[in-house]
C-alpha cells in the first residue's frame, strides 16, 4: 500500500436513473457495475453504503433523492486519475448513464476523532 499521506478518499452519492426502481438500481449496481468499477486500477478500498429501504414501500425513505454511497480510496491523486483513464476506468464511467440519474462526487479528508486512523 502507499504512504497513508498520499491517499485520496472519494464519496460519491447516488441517485437512479429516472424509471428505474430501486430494485433494478439496487441489483445492476451489485451485480453490474460493481466488477467493473472493482477493476479501476489505483482503488485501494471500495465500499458501498446501502440506504435501507422502508419495509412498506420498498423505496428509501431520505428525501434526499440519495439511493446509495459509495467510497473509494485511490493510492494517490496521480492513481487515481491515470486509473480512470485506464480501459478498465473508461468502461466503468461509460456504465454509469445505464443507472445513475443525480450524482455527486467530492473529495475527503478524514479527521478521526475516536477510534482507529485506518490508514
Amino acid at each position: 500500500m502507499s504512504d497513508k499521506s498520499q491517499i485520496v478518499r472519494t464519496v460519491a452519492l447516488l441517485g437512479r436513473k429516472p424509471g428505474m426502481t430501486f430494485q433494478e438500481f439496487d441489483t445492476y449496481w451489485r451485480e453490474v457495475h460493481a466488477p467493473l468499477a472493482e477493476k479501476v486500477p489505483g482503488v485501494i478500498r471500495y465500499i458501498q453504503r446501502h440506504v435501507v429501504p422502508n419495509p412498506e414501500t420498498g423505496e428509501p425513505d431520505n428525501g434526499f433523492g440519495i439511493d446509495r454511497l459509495v467510497m473509494l480510496d485511490y493510492e494517490s491523486e496521480a492513481a487515481m486519475n491515470d486509473g480512470w483513464a485506464t480501459e478498465a476506468g473508461q468502461a466503468a464511467l461509460a456504465d454509469v448513464p445505464n443507472f445513475l440519474g443525480e450524482h455527486f462526487v467530492v473529495t475527503l479528508e478524514d479527521h478521526v476523532v475516536v477510534g482507529e486512523d485506518l490508514y
